[in-house]
């Protein structure tokens, strides 16, 4: 039940915890580490089977709701006190006693838990459960370990654990006796900045004495940041140590106020900010370059290491890194999708082969490419080479501050740093790529602006859809069923960006126009009807989907026992709704929105999400929140065609208000805006539709291998690569698959949990979002994306599926795509985590009329579901007006 720090072995986390067995791996690899010892998790086991009640309260916990702070901390105190009343059995009693004298009874000692579930790479646990310092003789030394092991059950450990899934079943205490330091001073370093995420800089907080003062926050440490590549002070923040906790000699610690001279004065020389710059780089290439967090202790010249635990708070870096030796900018795809959620390994993979970015031909298959890569289970995109390039560079940054201005401000803070503009130009083969591609689309561009029917365009990117869809559809089926079919559905994927070309000049006239439409009516009393030009917008895909959702709940709504019914319907059993009355009708009218929209859905962009026509459920439960809480029939598409009376009124104000010579041109840049602005949802839909026959053919493939043993759910396919898909399809021997799926599925649940940078670095630096000057105090800062304000009853919703939405409240979302839109017919304004000014959101906003912020970073965190806001939209700030009633 006791194991010395140096008799550790490197898999021993099931039994000496986290902190033991990181301290175990530090003592064999020769740093300067106190010496100490484990108590294991068998003497814990062995402690609690003495507690009677112990397997009932652990029952009680496992039904606690994550969210129930007074819950936790009732239970919590329940099991401690029930904990501190068994008396340690006495074989432990024996070994730890022995323990003691052997490292030496004289010294003091500092006694800390070390649970199983903690220091990992995934989740840190820091500072759940106790720790006790300078601790003296053997009945105190025993008393902490009691102690120790009944802070298993903290209530702020209780709920850490509960929100990240980790069941109290399965996690055990041990605990760290180590001998204690007497240090002049102490602290955290860092391996990398835990604030901007940049792995060149290394961050070191001090202060006198024990490093309980800096952790509780009683001082004001020093800060250092040092340029790991060179060694240099990058800055020195010389905090305010008012007190230093040091030790008693009689056990215990005690606080004492620093002089006022050393009050102010730095802690660390330059010397040893270089020693603990070199402890950090020494550890953290021990445990392979993972970056980390170290505690650590100064006597005289000594320095101590007292932990080293990964930094889990770190978004990962972007991989496969650069090859040119430079640091490179990456965009997150997501963000510019408004899709944050992590995406499948298949759905990763599938984008590369659309996307041009590091071909250097259309269809080649990029394997290894530096340029659309992995970071965190998203895809990001690396823009440091047309950044370099004067022309291009300043292309982006004048479509970014039009349609992502919070993009272009933090991009506007890196891109000038010499070791940014030191990375390769694009190569040439993928320069010819874009510029074949890209050839017509100033002619194209000029003929819409100056000579085209406007009024034809929605029609004209209908029928481009469908023939490419056809065309798609056809190439794939005419190979048989199996690799081939696999291999040509890949294969017809990366011909479908050639779309682009086609839509940008469509897509480009209409923003142009919009822009110089605001210069010339700007501080005029038409500005406002500009803005209203975006509403109601001709032929966008999304809003007719959006209607033909609230016709199904108008033909829902006469009839209760069909409502209720939708809440229950599950895939394959529509047809039972028919026995229903209204059912007919509504089962029909279902089934035609399913033929055109059924492969669309929440976070589509990823192929590995399910599918409305997969399960109809995650829309009809929206579709029966409109019609419990909706309007009179028609009522969305009574006020949808407002809107477009209010924009068409608009643009006739715009002409008129123009000086005579001006108003063609006014006239056309109207029509630009209303016809060409609404085919911005047509390229998204022709890809989901493409890869909604990709997906059939590649769950065809999948029950194949369920079939043979070789996957244990069609749905695991998502974890394999398409080459793997392909190699498996040829020979279901070829390889296990199910190890590779466990180890992506783990990795793809851990991403969950983390907040993806809208731009990073290749060196992990995260970039700050500029804050607003007049920002009022307590409110949150966005992009306005759809103008107006609105005040009402904040609804924070984080699943599209399991919410409704009530008329008149503010929609507050992490991100919304299609998959979304069910919600806005009653939404009074939204606020959203992610996007900018041709995001779904921000579009479907205007579109309906209400005022949105987006891009606001942390709302659906810092916002709670009733909560009175004020949307700004015009000024792009979202204010909490009355906290919500309890």
């Amino acid at each position: 039940m006791i194991v010395p720090f140096s008799a550790t072995l490197p898999d021993d986390l099931a039994r000496v915890g986290g902190k033991g067995q990181n301290l175990g791996a530090l003592t064999r690899a020769g740093f300067p580490v106190p010496p100490g010892y484990c108590v294991t998790t068998a003497a814990y086991r062995h402690f609690v089977a003495g507690c009677p009640t112990f397997p009932a309260w652990l029952d009680r916990l496992d039904a606690l709701d994550p969210d129930d702070v007074a819950g936790a901390r009732q239970l919590g105190a329940a099991v401690r006190d029930a904990l501190l009343a068994v008396p340690l059995p006495p074989e432990l009693v024996a070994d730890i006693t022995a323990a003691h004298h052997e490292l030496g009874r004289e010294h003091a000692y500092a006694v800390r838990s070390s649970a199983t579930a903690e220091d990992l790479p995934g989740a840190s646990f820091a500072g759940q459960q106790d720790t006790y310092l300078n601790v003296r003789g053997d009945d105190e030394l025993l008393a902490a370990v009691r102690r120790c092991f009944a802070s298993l059950f903290t209530d702020r450990a209780i709920l850490y654990r509960a929100r990240n899934g980790f069941g109290h079943r399965h996690v055990a205490l041990a605990v760290v006796v180590q001998r204690m330091v007497v240090p002049e001073a102490s602290g955290i370093l860092f391996t990398a900045d835990p604030v901007t995420g940049h792995r060149g800089t290394l961050t070191i907080d001090a202060g006198y004495g024990l490093g309980e003062a800096l952790v509780s926050g009683l001082v004001t440490a020093d800060l250092y940041r040092v340029d790991r590549r060179t060694g240099a002070l990058e800055e020195l923040r010389v905090g305010d140590k008012q007190v230093a906790i040091r030790p008693v000699p009689g056990g215990g610690t005690v606080t004492e106020d620093v002089p006022e001279d050393r009050r102010h004065a730095r802690v660390l020389d330059d010397a040893a900010v270089a020693a603990l710059a070199d402890l950090g780089a020494r550890v953290e290439a021990h445990y392979g370059g993972v970056p980390q967090d170290l505690e650590w202790c100064l006597v005289g010249q000594q320095l101590w290491l007292v932990q080293a635990r990964p930094i889990t708070s770190l978004y990962p870096l972007p991989a496969p890194g650069p090859d040119d030796g430079s640091v490179h900018l990456y965009l997150s795809f997501g963000h510019a999708q408004n899709m944050i959620d992590p995406i499948t390994p298949m759905g990763r993979d599938l984008w590369r082969a659309v996307f041009p970015f590091g071909k250097t031909r259309l269809d080649e298959i990029p394997r290894g490419t530096t340029t659309m890569v992995d970071a965190g289970s998203r895809i990001y995109l690396d823009i440091t080479p047309v950044l370099r390039l004067a022309p291009t560079r300043q292309l982006m940054f004048r479509i970014l501050r039009a349609v992502y201005p919070d993009v272009a401000a933090r991009l506007a803070t890196l891109v000038d740093r010499p070791e940014i503009q030191a990375a390769a130009k694009p190569r040439p083969a993928a320069l010819r790529l874009a510029l074949g591609m890209m050839w017509r689309v100033p002619f194209d561009l000029a003929w819409l602006l100056l000579g085209a029917r406007l009024d034809t365009q929605t029609a004209w990117a209908d029928r481009m859809v469908a023939e490419r869809v056809a065309d798609f559809r056809a190439a794939v089926e005419s190979q048989p069923p199996g690799v081939a079919r696999l291999r040509a559905a890949r294969h017809q994927l990366t011909g479908v960006f050639q779309v682009m070309p086609k839509i940008a000049p469509r897509l480009v006239s209409g923003l142009l126009s919009l822009g110089r439409l605001r210069r010339r009516f700007a501080d005029t009393p038409h500005a406002a009807d500009v803005e209203a030009l975006q509403r109601g917008l001709v032929g966008n895909v999304t809003t007719e989907m959006d209607l033909r959702v609230g016709d199904l709940a108008d033909l829902a709504r006469p009839y209760p026992e069909l409502r209720t019914a939708l809440e229950h319907v599950r895939p394959g059993e529509l047809h039972r709704l028919r026995a229903l009355a209204g059912g007919p009708a509504f089962v029909d009218a279902l089934a035609a929105f399913l033929e055109r929209f059924g492969m669309r859905g929440q976070a589509e962009i990823d192929i590995g999400r399910p599918r409305w026509a997969d399960d109809p459920g995650l829309l009809l439960t929206s579709i029966r929140g409109m019609a419990d809480h909706g309007d009179a029939p028609g009522a969305h598409r009574r006020h949808f065609a407002n809107l477009q009376a209010e924009a068409e009124a608009a643009g006739g104000r715009l002409v008129a208000a123009a000086p005579a010579l001006a108003r063609w041109i006014v006239r056309r840049q109207v029509q630009c805006v209303r016809h060409c602005l609404g085919v911005r949802e047509h390229p998204k839909f022709l890809f989901i539709q493409c890869f909604e026959l990709v997906r059939s053919n590649v769950l065809a493939a999948a029950d194949a291998l369920v079939h043979a043993g070789r996957l244990a759910a069609r749905g695991d396919v998502w974890f394999l690569t398409y080459d793997e898909l392909l190699e498996l399809a040829a020979d279901p021997y070829a390889f296990d698959p199910r190890p590779r799926i466990t180890a992506r599925r783990a990795d793809y649940d851990h991403s969950r949990h983390l907040s993806p940078p809208l731009v990073v670095t290749s060196e992990g630096e995260v970039p700050a979002r500029p804050v607003p000057k007049d920002l009022p105090e307590g409110a949150i800062a966005g992009l306005g994306a759809s103008a107006g304000v609105v005040e009402g009853i904040a609804h924070v919703v984080l699943d599209p599926a399991a919410q409704v939405l009530r008329a008149g409240e503010i929609l507050v979302a992490p991100y919304t795509d299609p998959g979304w839109t069910p919600l806005f017919v009653h939404a009074a304004g939204l606020v959203c985590d992610v996007g900018g000014m041709m995001t779904h959101g921000s579009v479907i906003a205007r579109e309906y009329g209400i005022p949105a912020v987006v891009g606001v970073g942390d709302g659906t965190k810092r916002l709670k579901s009733g909560q009175r806001l004020r949307v700004d939209g015009s000024r792009g700030i979202v204010e909490v007006l009355a906290e919500a009633a309890p």
